[in-house]
C-alpha cells in the first residue's frame, strides 16, 4: 500500500523534471531556417549613416529619406502588417568603434535589421560580424566591390550599385566626352574606396584606350580637406582628364579650392560622387565638371515619366526644403528592398512571418521598383544598376538654385557590371567594352 501511494508522487516528480528540461533546452536562433517566426509587435530597424563630422550633411540626406520612407510605410500598415520602429545611429568614429556599435545594436538593442554604412572600411569590417551574429544587414552606399567579391555572405545584402558601376561608367563617359584624350591624372583618398575606385577606372580606361598615359597618382590622407600641394601637382601634370572619387564634405573643399585655381577650365575633372555637391555648393558649383551620384542622378529616370521618382522628389522637397541627392535615393532603395524581401519571404512561407534566414534567401534574384528605377539584387546578394553621368551646366536652374547636368549619358547595368560569378578585373581585362 505504501509503495502504491508513492507512485503518483514519483510520476509527478518525473513530469516536473521533464518540463524543466524542456524549458532549459537551447532554442533555435531567430535567424535559423525554421518554418516561421512569431509575428512581432514591431520590426526594429537601425539606420546607420554619418551624423557628425565632414560627412554629416551627406548622411543627413540619407537618414532624412529613411525617416520619410518608413513613416509612409507605417502609415500604409507597415511591412507585412507590422509597423517599423526605427532609430538613427551615427556612423562616425573609428572602424573598431563602428563594429562595437554594430554589436551593441544587435546584442543589446535587439534590433531585427541593421541598414546603412557609407564607408567602405566600415562595411568591410561589419560584414563578417553580421554573418557571425546571423543578423540581416542591408548596405545602402558602401561602394567597394571587394565586399562581395571576397566574401560569401548570407545575411548581408547590398541594395545599390558599387564602385565598379561608378568607375567603369566614368571611363566610358570620359571617352565619350573627350574622345581624343591621351593623358590622365588622379586624386583619391588613401583607403579602400579611393584605391579601388582608381584601380577600376584606370584599368577600364586603359582597356578602352591602351595608349593613354598616367601622368600623376595622388593619395592624400582620407578626409583631409586641404589640397594645395595636390592641386599644384595636378596643374603641373597638364593631364587631359583627372579622375577623383573624393566624396562628402572634403569633396566640396576640393571643388572650392580647385575652382579658385581655375582647374576646371584647364582639364576635364571626372567625379564619381560629385552629385551631392549640387546640393551642398548650390550656385557655386563650377561649370564643366563631369559627375555622377554613384551612378545615379535625380532626373533619370525622368520624374515626368516615372511616378515613383516624381512622388519622392515632391515628398522629400516638401519635408526638407531641398532636392534629394544620391544618398537619399540609396536609403530609399534599401528600405524598398527590405519591404520587398519580407513580402517575398512571407509569400513563400504561406503568409506567415519569416525568419531572418528566409528573408535573406528572398533577396536572391530579387527585383523591385524604386524612384531610381528597377533594382536587381543578384544571387550573391550584390546589386546591379545602370550608371548615369553628365557635365555641370553654366547657370543655376532657378527652380533649385544649382546647375543641372547636361550631356547626360546612361550606361545599362550589363555594360558596367561583370556577369554574376565573374571576377571584376578578369571581366574588365577580357570582355569589357565588347558589345
Amino acid at each position: 500500500m505504501a509503495r502504491t501511494a508513492r507512485l503518483p508522487r514519483l510520476m509527478s516528480l518525473v513530469l516536473t523534471i521533464g518540463l524543466l528540461a524542456a524549458a532549459c533546452a537551447p532554442q533555435a536562433p531567430a535567424g535559423s531556417g525554421g518554418g516561421a517566426a512569431q509575428k512581432p509587435a514591431e520590426l526594429k530597424v537601425a539606420m546607420v549613416d554619418f551624423q557628425s563630422g565632414g560627412a554629416a550633411k551627406f548622411g543627413a540626406t540619407a537618414l532624412n529619406a529613411g525617416k520619410l520612407t518608413f513613416d509612409q510605410i507605417n502609415a500604409a500598415g507597415g511591412i507585412g502588417g507590422v509597423k517599423v520602429s526605427y532609430q538613427m545611429v551615427d556612423e562616425a568614429g573609428t572602424v573598431d568603434q563602428v563594429v562595437t556599435n554594430y554589436r551593441r545594436l544587435v546584442l543589446d538593442e535587439k534590433v531585427d535589421v541593421v541598414m546603412g554604412y557609407t564607408s567602405s572600411a566600415n562595411c568591410l569590417a561589419v560584414g563578417p560580424v553580421a554573418e557571425e551574429l546571423k543578423k540581416l544587414t542591408l548596405i545602402h552606399i558602401c561602394g567597394t566591390y571587394r565586399l562581395f567579391e571576397e566574401n560569401n555572405f548570407k545575411y548581408v545584402i547590398r541594395t545599390a550599385a558599387h564602385g565598379v558601376t561608378d568607375s567603369v561608367g566614368a571611363a566610358l563617359y570620359a571617352i565619350q566626352a573627350k574622345p581624343d584624350l591621351k593623358t590622365v591624372a588622379a586624386i583619391n583618398d588613401d583607403y579602400a574606396w579611393g584605391r579601388d575606385s582608381w584601380e577600376l577606372f584606370r584599368t577600364a580606361l586603359l582597356k578602352l584606350k591602351p595608349d593613354v598615359q598616367v601622368k600623376e597618382e595622388l593619395w592624400p590622407k582620407a578626409f583631409v580637406g586641404e589640397y594645395s600641394a595636390e592641386l599644384s601637382k595636378l596643374q603641373a601634370a597638364k593631364a587631359d582628364i583627372i579622375h577623383t572619387s573624393l566624396w562628402g564634405g572634403h569633396m566640396d573643399s576640393f571643388i572650392k579650392q580647385a575652382q579658385a585655381r581655375n582647374l576646371f577650365t584647364e582639364t576635364l575633372v571626372v567625379m564619381t560622387t560629385g552629385e551631392t555637391g549640387l546640393l551642398t555648393l548650390g550656385k557655386d558649383v563650377p561649370p564643366g565638371i563631369a559627375m555622377s551620384g554613384r551612378g545615379q542622378y535625380m532626373y533619370i529616370p525622368d520624374p515626368e515619366q516615372n511616378a515613383l521618382n516624381k512622388k519622392f522628389i515632391a515628398d522629400y522637397s516638401a519635408a526638407h526644403n531641398e532636392i534629394p541627392v544620391y544618398p537619399a535615393y540609396r536609403m530609399v532603395q534599401a528600405i524598398t528592398g527590405l519591404k520587398a524581401g519580407y513580402e517575398k519571404a512571407m509569400k513563400a512561407n504561406g503568409d506567415r512571418w519569416p525568419t531572418q534566414e528566409q528573408v535573406s534567401e528572398a533577396f536572391t534574384d530579387l527585383t523591385y521598383e524604386t524612384p531610381t528605377g528597377t533594382i536587381s539584387t543578384k544571387a550573391n546578394h550584390d546589386t546591379h544598376q545602370q550608371s548615369v553621368y553628365g557635365i555641370t551646366g553654366g547657370r543655376p536652374d532657378p527652380r533649385f538654385g544649382f546647375p543641372l547636368l547636361e550631356r547626360t549619358a546612361v550606361f545599362p547595368a550589363d555594360q558596367v557590371n561583370p556577369p554574376p560569378g565573374t571576377k571584376t578585373l578578369d571581366w574588365i581585362n577580357s570582355s569589357f567594352g565588347k558589345r
